[in-house]
């Protein structure tokens, strides 16, 4: 540049030289008149041609606006117009698209004004490399969005006056309608002639001075599209990239155009989240804002407010909850919702759809609506109400006719519950089922005969109806009704059961009163003028009646005979007897008489029942000679029991005194034989002795255990309460010894206190701790559980035995010794019975029948569980009360 800048006007041959040494392309350009236009290349060096490549005619003699791009754009003419206008070298760039080409081009360039007709143009070139140019390529090209890149061309006093683009990817072209030529090499006025006439071209022209970034919504006419542009300094230009919106603007104003028109409130709540992603808000965002629904905002406008603090009652009433399972689920939720306010409610339709982030709430106005809709519920529902509170069933018969038009069936259409009660089918199963199929035999019977009749002549009929087994009745009314029957049915089986049960049960009465050994009489009063009874009408007699007052008329008579007649004029002794008094008794007082009379004459005895019946009296006679005198029988065998009972009394005295001495004394006189006098007797005679004192001694305790046995039958004290964990206690107290002789293990857990006899419950559990010490194992220490559970009466095992109500006592002995047979577990519990012999383990055989008979005592029964060898468990259930 500095070459150029020292060429002088007047040495031109001068200029020449230093042109073609100069690295930079240098182009002389002259034109006859001062005008851009007339501008064409006089001169050129040998790096201009190189520079300007693609050039398909001679460069000397070319117009300006004929030289290769970029040298051909508008932009170069604005510059030679300002050179021509100052005496300062112009600088600018000019950039050849990187889509021509393999690279991208930048050329430095300056213009001097030489004199009115000469201009020189000096070029340089900066060269992207061709990687990075083919990156930059890619990456304009495959960006979403048009991009243009503008060169601000400037007048003499660096206003800017329009822009020229110099650099453009094909989508920027395809949005602008315009082939990427025409704008690279068409400046803005020339392809929007308006342009000065837009704003835009101001605020352009405010972004390259002020460098602020523009972003705005614009809409080119002549092309009828929308564009949404972004704008922002570039050198001294901009840069431009935007994106056709044109579908998404039609859109929104069609949507716009929806919101205005619609009937409903449509707004979009976007959600707000925590730091751990739950949604704890939404904000309130576009929508319409309609008139009618003012009164129910809490403002005039509540878009970008959250929803929550208009709404703060929203979670309570389950709403906001909705709305976040919207979101989250991206299911749709459509409910119904009644906004109250002070002086009446409002009802909404609610729909809920998921967008984005958030959702569309569409809400309508459906008061008018619901009302009514509840309105005809509630009519509805009183109707069914009715209808299904009715005592009868009732259902609306559709008529159902052939190709004839004859009529061959009905259909149920409405039906109430009581109906479908009595059919015992759903009443949602009956709606539309053709009668036929419903009750198949009404075709062949009466029923549809009649239901057929009514809807033929529209005369309504009321008729009683069974189905063909007799089992259900129906009272049916049929009225007609349009197309069809109105039907009302009542089931009177019960009637009609209860009916023929009465039919029944006076047929089973007179059965009973004609086959009855007891003389039944139902007298109606007589009175006499003074209102006194004088005599009886008999309205009821039996046959017995007349066998039993047989004796007393002496005379045949028959039943009917009886029931034709007075009481006085049958049997007119009757009036000076004690039994026509108590009939008048019972008559006047409604209080009833019972008396056993003999007749000692006769050899009789009658009891006498004597009750008030509808303002008479019945009066029921009962032969009872045979049980009074069985009854006399039964007392003579008491007295001889009682005797019997003193007898066994004195027995047991005897024997637990006269019998007891003489085995004392013979134990004693053995003994003294055994400590004075052994010597005298040889080995065998010692032998003898000893075996005889081991008879006393079990002769003894049989007894001893006999007695105690007597006194559990014919001793019984009254039941207090007995604490078991004490006698237990005192038990193992009395046992200590033998319990350190065999090292037998007891365990006992926590025993209840019931109510019962103390001496026989000490018996009790005593015998059964001693049984299972003696029932031992060779050589194995007694191992024994003592434990109690409380049941109640249904918690208790099934035996032939009921038991009382109430709560009970499992009392369980458990041992590890030897064992039985459970087929001996009835027989161990019989008197003197034993399953082993007394060499192998001693005792008397009564001690389990000592249990039995306490327990039994008690109201309580036992079970047994034993197998040979491996121990044997007792469990006594006792009553606790």
């Amino acid at each position: 540049m500095n070459v150029v800048n020292a060429i002088s006007r007047q040495d031109m041959s001068l200029s020449a030289a230093l042109i073609e040494l100069s690295q930079d392309g240098i182009l002389v350009l002259a034109s006859e008149q001062p005008t851009v236009s007339g501008f064409q290349v006089i001169q050129a060096n040998a790096r201009a041609l190189s520079l300007l490549s693609g050039l398909t005619k001679p460069l000397i003699g070319t117009p300006v606006d004929q030289l290769p791009a970029p040298f051909n754009s508008h932009s170069l003419g604005v510059y030679l117009h300002q050179a021509l206008n100052q005496t300062t070298p112009v600088r600018f760039q000019l950039l050849r698209s990187l889509f021509s080409t393999s690279s991208a081009t930048i050329y430095e360039c300056q213009l001097l004004n030489v004199d009115s007709q000469r201009l020189i143009l000096s070029i340089g070139l900066l060269q992207v490399p061709p990687e990075r140019s083919q990156l930059l390529e890619q990456v304009i090209e495959s960006m979403p969005t048009g991009l243009v890149m503008f060169q601000a061309l400037r007048d003499a006093s660096q206003t800017i006056i329009d822009f020229q683009a110099i650099l453009c990817n094909q989508l920027g072209a395809d949005i602008s309608r315009q082939s990427k030529e025409t704008i690279l090499t068409k400046p803005v006025s020339q392809r929007y002639p308006n342009m000065r006439a837009e704003e835009l071209f101001y605020r352009y022209k405010d972004v390259v001075t002020t460098g602020q970034r523009h972003q705005d919504l614009v809409y080119l006419q002549p092309q009828d599209i929308w564009l949404d542009v972004s704008v922002v300094k570039y050198g001294d230009g901009l840069l431009v990239s935007f994106q056709d919106v044109t579908q998404r603007q039609k859109a929104a104003s069609l949507l716009e155009s929806v919101l205005r028109s619609s009937p409903a409130s449509i707004r979009y709540y976007e959600s707000i989240r925590d730091h751990t992603g739950l949604i704890i808000d939404f904000k309130i965002s576009t929508g319409n804002e309609l008139d009618t629904y003012e009164q129910y905002r809490p403002g005039q406008s509540i878009t970008g407010k959250r929803l929550l603090e208009l709404y703060p009652r929203l979670p309570d009433n389950g709403l906001f909850d909705r709305f976040v399972a919207v979101v989250e689920s991206g299911e749709s939720d459509h409910f119904e919702r009644f906004h109250p306010l002070e002086t009446h409610g409002v009802w909404f339709d609610c729909v809920a759809v998921q967008h984005g982030d958030g959702l569309v709430l569409t809400t309508l106005d459906i008061t008018y609506r619901k009302e009514a809709q509840l309105d005809q519920q509630r009519q509805a529902t009183v109707l069914q109400t009715v209808l299904d509170n009715s005592l009868t069933g009732i259902t609306l018969l559709k008529t159902v006719y052939n190709t004839a038009g004859a009529i061959v069936d009905f259909s149920l259409e409405k039906i109430n519950a009581t109906l479908a009660q009595t059919l015992k089918q759903p009443l949602e199963r009956l709606v539309g089922k053709a009668l036929s199929e419903l009750i198949p035999y009404q075709i062949n019977d009466s029923l549809f005969d009649r239901l057929a009749a009514v809807a033929r002549t529209g005369k309504a009929q009321r008729f009683v109806w069974s189905n063909p087994t007799d089992t259900v009745w129906y009272d049916i009314s049929v009225v007609p009704c349009f197309d069809g029957l109105i039907v009302t049915l009542m089931d009177i089986t019960a009637i009609k059961l209860a009916q023929l049960d009465q039919e029944s049960q006076a047929d089973l009465l007179k059965g009973v009163l004609n086959s009855s050994t007891t003389s039944i009489l139902v007298l109606e009063p007589r009175r006499d003028d003074a209102g006194q009874i004088a005599d009886f009408a008999i309205n009821l007699a039996n046959p017995a009646t007349v066998r039993l007052f047989f004796p007393f008329v002496n005379r045949d008579f028959t039943q009917e005979q009886l029931q034709s007649q007075s009481l006085l004029t049958v049997f007119p002794a009757v009036k000076e007897r004690a039994l026509f008094n108590a009939l008048v008794l019972v008559v006047m007082t409604g209080q009833s008489i019972h008396e056993s009379v003999d007749y000692p004459t006769m050899g009789l005895t009658y009891e006498y029942d004597i009750r008030p019946f509808r303002g008479g009296v019945l009066l029921i006679t009962t032969d009872i000679t045979p049980l009074r005198v069985y009854q006399q029988q039964l007392e003579a065998k008491n007295v001889a029991l009682s005797r019997s009972n003193e007898y066994l009394q004195q027995f047991a005295y005897v024997a637990s005194h006269d019998l007891q001495e003489p085995l004392r004394k013979i134990h004693s006189f053995g003994d003294m034989l055994l400590t004075q006098h052994a010597t005298a007797l040889d080995d065998t005679g010692q032998d003898l002795l000893r075996r005889q004192q081991n008879a006393v001694l079990r002769m003894q305790l049989l007894i001893k255990n006999l007695l105690d046995y007597s006194h559990l039958t014919t001793q019984q004290n009254p039941f207090v309460p007995v604490s078991l964990q004490t006698i237990t206690q005192e038990i193992l107290s009395d046992l200590e010894m033998r319990i350190q002789e065999t090292k037998a293990c007891i365990t006992i857990t926590e025993l209840p206190t019931i109510r019962g006899d103390a001496t026989q419950l000490r018996q009790l559990i005593q015998n059964l701790i001693t049984n299972a010490l003696k029932f031992t194992k060779p050589d194995q220490p007694p191992q024994i559980r003592l434990d109690a559970v409380l049941l109640t009466a249904d918690q208790l095992p099934a035996t032939e035995f009921t038991p009382e109500q109430g709560q009970w006592v499992a009392l369980r002995i458990v041992d590890e010794g030897i064992g039985f047979n459970e087929h001996y577990r009835e027989r161990i519990f019989e008197l003197f019975h034993r399953l082993h012999g007394r060499s192998q383990y001693t005792g008397t055989g009564i001690g389990l029948a000592v249990v039995k008979k306490v327990i039994e005592n008690h109201h309580g029964f036992i079970t047994t569980y034993s197998q040979p060898g491996a121990g044997a468990t007792f469990t006594v259930y006792l009553p606790m009360t």
